[in-house]
């Protein structure tokens, strides 16, 4: 595909996935309903790949290059990486909150016992299993739109454009928390910091399935530290930090992986399910 056509469906891909998507988020959070709520969280989490899907059809690209295998045996590497990753960026937040307002903050009742430690254990289990619903986005983000951004700005560009689309994907959700400009400051910058070990997830794996895991592990992993809305209102701003600091770790490892394996550049390459094999022994 040339630039030229690569820029007009950049375009539809965005216009049809930004607008819509904050709608339905607008509609599932103001909607009262918990199981319409649901299904439209769902429904918008999976706009991305179906738009990215028909626009394979239409410029008659195909899927191949959607990275959409999982290369568990090739890749295990990266899936390994991929865990431990996101235990580190949700489990260093709670450890810092809890360092930073100890004696105001708890541990919560049973974390560190045979039970707290099986609920751990199973809420990671879960989020590996349930990294295929995940891929509704990166499908539609690391899949398709960051390959093109890259190949049209380079990667370092790309991943902060991404990281930009990424928080207007999600205005919907800002506008109904008590201090929507913190939240999207705090959205913005753990994407920018984040969008490193997915970029790197994905390019190392050449599959969506790695990102697709953090996604979906962050979201399960049970709260180590009790806290109630309201502290977490009056302190928010430190306690946001805390979980900006805790991506900056592991996006920064990532950052560093990416430059040691001369994986910056402008135009790097189609990056297959097929060419796995020597993306990892590289």
């Amino acid at each position: 595909m040339n630039l030229k056509n690569t820029k007009k469906y950049i375009w539809i891909f965005l216009l049809c996935c930004l607008p819509l998507s904050n709608i339905l988020w607008y509609v599932a959070y103001s909607s009262g309903d918990e199981s319409v709520a649901a299904s439209l969280v769902i429904l918008t989490s999976f706009l991305p790949a179906l738009t990215a899907l028909i626009l394979c059809k239409i410029s008659r690209e195909g899927w191949d290059n959607l990275m959409i295998l999982p290369n568990i045996r090739k890749a295990w590497k990266a899936y390994l990486f991929a865990v431990i990753g996101a235990l580190v960026m949700n489990y260093l937040n709670e450890l810092l909150m809890y360092l930073m307002f100890r004696g105001e903050v708890s541990f919560q009742a049973g974390a560190f016992t045979l039970r707290g430690l099986g609920e751990f254990l199973g809420m990671t289990i879960l989020g590996v299993l349930a990294s295929v619903e995940m891929l509704g986005e990166e499908l539609g983000w690391l899949g398709w739109l960051f390959p093109r951004l890259e190949k049209m700005h380079g990667t370092k560009a790309a991943m902060l454009l991404l990281a930009l689309i990424r928080t207007m994907w999600h205005l919907g959700i800002i506008f109904f928390l008590p201090h929507p400009l913190i939240g999207l400051c705090d959205l913005f910058l753990s994407n920018l910091l984040s969008q490193g070990f997915l970029v790197y997830l994905t390019k190392k794996s050449a599959s969506l399935f790695p990102a697709a895991v953090v996604h979906a592990v962050t979201n399960l992993l049970p709260a180590l530290v009790a806290y109630s809305d309201s502290f977490y209102q009056a302190h928010i701003v430190s306690m946001n930090c805390a979980g900006l600091l805790s991506a900056a770790v592991v996006g920064g490892i990532s950052y560093k992986l990416m430059w040691k394996e001369k994986m910056f550049g402008r135009g790097t390459g189609k990056r297959t399910e097929r060419t796995v094999y020597k993306l990892w022994k590289r």
